[in-house]
């Protein structure tokens, strides 16, 4: 588990370092549109973060570093291009083709799946081909070789931006689905999601604005005169607050993005696991695909009777426990509220011990304890077996016929209420 988390931490870190060279050179490419560094310097900064990335995060992957040497390879080829005011710009593409083809081809065969990892090898592999494209249409044009304007020379710009765009609308599309879910009790969505998910939110958001602002400043500098205007010195502090925002961000959010990573993972491992186990041939028809995890924050079931429940907050916890405090400070009643909590006590012990003669076994199998409950009907006093062979036959309660879609596996808290210790996630 250590080593695990030791590998996320990395993985996330490597996405940070990206993130902020990017900000930076965007800040470095900018000051040279404006006459203010060498255009050897941000191209420099460039081959700098490759050799970095190259001796920190490959593991001695042989496609990892050869990507980076590609990568620097062409950097060097354009920097000794521009120096020697000779057009063959062209020809540095084939070092970014040839790392585009064996970086795509090693994210199609990548086995790592969960929920968002199609997401993301999809935006990643489109975000390497809008690099190349740009590289193509910009060598092109440097280079004479077609009599484009510079907004045509840009197209892949417009491409690239609305990936931006739509990367936005997509995380604000799987938040409120995951609040909807959450409303609905369809779902329980761990806290650290909801933390991860307004991470990269934010990071697609300002970088979507960066984009803009970068856009019209390059058009203007090369006299379009567009009708905005937005200037090199908004530019360059928009930037460097970015960078200041995004470091404290993900200080303050650096472990709730962890954990959920290594949940994601976890998950990962236990569908490999129940996949690979093996059963008979008559029972590969009747096996259904389920997710069981441990919960992640506290939940409650309030016991109604033996055979149902009913979902119940940590704040309504909190909320009764406040207003019993409060009750027992009052003067002059702190000895009636004892002997009426004795009294209830008394009674809620002798209805305990008559419903335990009847439900210290499920009901079903009357073998096992009942620590299972149906979700969302909330019917239960069955064990988790008996409850599990039940959602993969039937897929319906045995008592309301609503279909199954979790299974809570429960301790006993105290006498009325139930802990959830595991939940059981069914994929119809």
């Amino acid at each position: 588990m250590l080593i695990q988390k030791t590998k996320i931490k990395k993985i996330i870190s490597y996405f940070c370092v990206h993130y902020l060279y990017y900000n930076l050179f965007a800040l470095l490419f900018a000051l040279f549109q404006y006459n203010r560094i060498p255009f050897a310097i941000p191209l420099g900064l460039s081959i700098a973060f490759e050799i970095l990335v190259c001796y920190y995060y490959s593991n001695k992957q042989m496609v990892k570093m050869v990507d980076h040497v590609l990568h620097i390879m062409a950097y060097n080829f354009v920097i000794i291009l521009y120096y020697t005011n000779l057009q063959y710009f062209i020809f540095g593409n084939l070092f970014l083709l040839l790392s585009f083809v064996i970086r795509t081809k090693e994210s199609c065969s990548s086995q790592i799946t969960h929920e968002y990892s199609s997401i993301i090898r999809f935006l990643k592999t489109f975000y390497r081909f809008s690099a190349l494209v740009a590289s193509v249409c910009i060598s092109l044009k440097l280079s004479k070789y077609v009599e484009w304007t510079w907004p045509q020379a840009f197209w892949w710009y417009w491409m690239f931006l609305s990936a931006l765009v739509g990367t936005c609308f997509t995380l604000i599309i799987v938040l409120i689905s995951k609040i909807i879910n959450e409303i609905f009790k369809q779902y329980q969505t761990v806290p650290q999601e909801y933390k991860s998910l307004l991470w990269a939110l934010y990071i697609s958001v300002i970088s979507s604005v960066l984009s803009v602002m970068w856009i019209i400043n390059t058009f203007n500098k090369l006299g379009l005169d567009l009708p905005i205007k937005i200037g090199e010195v908004l530019f360059y502090s928009s930037v460097s607050f970015n960078l200041i925002i995004f470091c404290a961000i993900t200080k303050l959010l650096w472990d709730s993005i962890i954990d959920f990573c290594f949940y994601l993972i976890q998950s990962q491992q236990t569908e490999i696991e129940s996949s690979q186990r093996e059963l008979p041939t008559s029972q590969l028809s009747q096996q259904k695909q389920y997710e069981r995890r441990n919960t992640v924050h506290q939940i409650f079931l309030k016991k109604l009777s033996s055979a149902f429940f009913r979902q119940t907050t940590k704040q309504d916890l909190i909320l009764q426990s406040q207003k019993m405090t409060e009750l027992m400070t009052e003067r002059g009643q702190t000895k009636k509220i004892l002997q009426t909590a004795e009294m209830e006590s008394k009674q809620l012990q002798e209805n305990q011990n008559k419903v335990n003669e009847s439900s210290q076994k499920c009901i079903i199998c009357c073998d096992n304890p009942p620590n299972a409950v149906l979700m969302t009907c909330g019917h239960g006093g069955i064990c988790y077996k008996c409850g599990l062979e039940m959602a993969q036959k039937s897929k319906e309660c045995f008592l309301c016929r609503q279909q199954i879609l979790f299974i809570y596996e429960i301790s006993n808290f105290n006498d009325d209420l139930m802990k959830v210790v595991t939940i059981t996630k069914f994929n119809y």
